[in-house]
């Protein structure tokens, strides 16, 4: 992928937020952000590993298709701190590169320096985009995002 942005890490003014990403600098709507890394995981495993996640009120899960899911928890970057948002100011764009699905996280619009970054971690049960088209499956995390959309009713 390309050059990625340089990343602020800094914790939500908002109680029971954690941490989130800020931008150093301005973006342009398109801008390649960064790349958001993980482990590819199961749907079987997501299922373990969510009730784990649901009692802790913490999840950095990213649905991949239908099959996979990517959980940034254990070895992820920093783009795991950038907030779930049904109203984002990022995208991601999945691309096959040597093989391999990787998810580059890029500005939906013009981002001012020293903002907050969101986007949509896909809690979507269809799969439909350029390299996957899957029906979907409903697993017991995806039932239950409250941190995601307690988040993104406090910021719309």
């Amino acid at each position: 992928m390309r050059r990625h942005c340089h990343l602020l890490l800094a914790k939500f003014s908002i109680e029971d937020a954690g941490w989130g990403v800020y931008m150093k600098h301005a973006l342009k709507r398109g801008d390649f952000v960064h790349e958001y890394l993980g482990e590819v995981i199961s749907q079987e495993e997501v299922e373990r590993r969510g009730r784990v996640y649901n009692k802790v009120n913490c999840s950095y899960l990213f649905n991949l298709s239908s099959d996979y899911v990517v959980d940034a928890s254990r070895k992820g970057n920093k783009t795991k701190f950038a907030n779930h948002s049904s109203e984002p100011n990022c995208y991601t764009k999945m691309v096959c590169i040597n093989g391999d699905i990787r998810i580059g996280l890029f500005a939906k619009e013009d981002v001012e320096p020293q903002s907050k970054l969101f986007f949509d971690c896909r809690y979507d049960v269809g799969m439909d985009n350029d390299l996957i088209i899957k029906p979907g499956k409903t697993v017991d995390w995806m039932k239950n995002p409250k941190m995601a959309n307690n988040i993104s009713k406090k910021y719309a």
